[in-house]
Formats: C-alpha cells, sequence, structure tokens
C-alpha cells in the first residue's frame, strides 16, 4: 500500500493552517502528475504540425518565429520536468524573426535547469526534516462519547512545521492478511499539534467484516512527511521525489496494542 499520496499541496501553509480543521490536506491539494501530464501533452498534439507564429517583432529574442505545437509541447515538457516531450519540439527557420527559443535542444537545457531548482528545493525540505521533522510520539484508541465509534489521539514531538500523511491500520493476526484502514488523510503538523481523530465504526466493519468491539487489536501508525508535487512552474513526479528523497527516509511507523 502507498503511504504517499500522489498528491498533494501547493504549500502556501499559512493559508492552509486556516482551513486544516475544514478538509484535509489530500483532497485540498489532490493532484495526479501522469493524468495532467497526459492531458497537457494531448492538448499540445492535437494542434497542426504546421501552425506557425511569426514576425513578433515586440517579443524578446528568440521568441519571434515560432510553430505553435512546437510551443506547447516544449511550456509542457518544462512544466511537468519531461524531456521525452522535447522529441517532439521543431525550430522554425526564419530569415527575419529569431526563433532558437524553440527547439529540441533549447527545450532539454530548460527542462534540466527547471530539475536542479526542484533538486535544490526538494533537499532542502530533506535536510529540515532531518533536522527536526515531526515524530508520532505515541498514540491511543479511545471510544468516542457516543459509545459506537472511535476516536485516535495522536501525539507528537519535533519542530518542523509542514504537512505530514497519517494513516492509521489494524493488523489481522496472520502474515497473509491485509491490514485494515482505519483512516489516512493530510495534516499540517508540528508538536503542538491536539489532533482527536474520529473513526465512525461503521467504517471500520466495512473495511474489517469480522470487527468486534472489546477486543484488542494490533494498530499500526505511519505518519510521512508529504513533499507535495512541485507548483505551476514546475511539477514533481513520483519517480523524481523517490530519487531524491524517498519515503522510507521521511516515514516513521510506529506499532500499538489498544483496546476497541
Amino acid at each position: 500500500m502507498s503511504l504517499l499520496f500522489s498528491s498533494r499541496r501547493l504549500r502556501r501553509w499559512r493559508f492552509l493552517a486556516a482551513i486544516v480543521s475544514l478538509c484535509p490536506l489530500a483532497e485540498v491539494y489532490a493532484f495526479d502528475y501522469a493524468q495532467e501530464r497526459r492531458k497537457e501533452a494531448s492538448r499540445c498534439e492535437g494542434i497542426d504540425r504546421a501552425d506557425y507564429q511569426s514576425g513578433l517583432l515586440f517579443n524578446p529574442d528568440g521568441h519571434r518565429s515560432f510553430y505553435v505545437r512546437s510551443k506547447c509541447l516544449q511550456e509542457a515538457a518544462v512544466r511537468f520536468r519531461d524531456p521525452k516531450l522535447c522529441d517532439q519540439v521543431r525550430e522554425r527557420k526564419s530569415l527575419l524573426s529569431s526563433s532558437w527559443a524553440y527547439s529540441s535542444a533549447r527545450c532539454r537545457q530548460l527542462v534540466s535547469e527547471g530539475v536542479a531548482v526542484d533538486r535544490r528545493a526538494l533537499e532542502a525540505v530533506k535536510r529540515a526534516y532531518a533536522a527536526g521533522g515531526v515524530q508520532l510520539r505515541d498514540f491511543r484508541v479511545e471510544r468516542n462519547g457516543n459509545g459506537r465509534d472511535i476516536d485516535i489521539i495522536p501525539a507528537f514531538a519535533g519542530g518542523y512545521a509542514h504537512g505530514y500523511v497519517l494513516t492509521f491500520e489494524i493488523l489481522e493476526p496472520g502474515a497473509s492478511s491485509a491490514p485494515a484502514l482505519l483512516h489516512s488523510s493530510g495534516y499540517h503538523l508540528d508538536d503542538t499539534s491536539n489532533l482527536r481523530i474520529y473513526v465512525p465504526e461503521g467504517d471500520i466493519k466495512r473495511r474489517l467484516p469480522g470487527f468486534a468491539r472489546n477486543r484488542v487489536y494490533a494498530v499500526r501508525a505511519t505518519v510521512t512527511l508529504d513533499v507535495g508535487f512541485g507548483s505551476q512552474s514546475g511539477y514533481w513526479s513520483e519517480a523524481f521525489i523517490e530519487r531524491v528523497f524517498p519515503v522510507r527516509e521521511r516515514s516513521q511507523v510506529l506499532t500499538r496494542h489498544a483496546a476497541f
């Protein structure tokens, strides 16, 4: 089971702190890199190869002549940091209007520069997390005040306030048994975070048909730093994130036995 939300936020945490109590981060910042990349590439590939613009005297040097399709593909390649899209970018030769800014070579250069910027940004997050990332000190499971549902109450340590994904699962006896999901969502956390996570009993029974009250279950908690997906200037694929800052390096797992 993947613990990393394929997407998640634009890292505007001041705004986020104001709305986090209203909706989970994963819902606010859901983003599917592969899907969005396909949509953008398909839009560009639908443009006629022969369409062009030229004589754009007020544009910067290099941008005064271009194929519309190539311009679209180059911008998509840079935005999604995908050099493969550069293979379809063609420079339009023009005697009177400079066109060097739209070509396969220029496209790859811009993608490479963007990836370098992204890598530095993600490595900065990695250093900050290593210096004081939020850790799950402990958690407990309690019967909700209605006497039927449950509350999960985690306690945290660490000073790096950031977005994290919390996942709680019931572990059934037997190595072949898949864990039953109790709760998984994104939160903006620091060491002062005071959460009481409500889980309806009906949800537990749907995911764990043999669930019974007054029984002790092993509960596995995982807290994972959410590094996001970049921004509109450059989106990060899961493969890129894994190369720079793998999930295993920003996740903590804690298992407790709890009476339900």
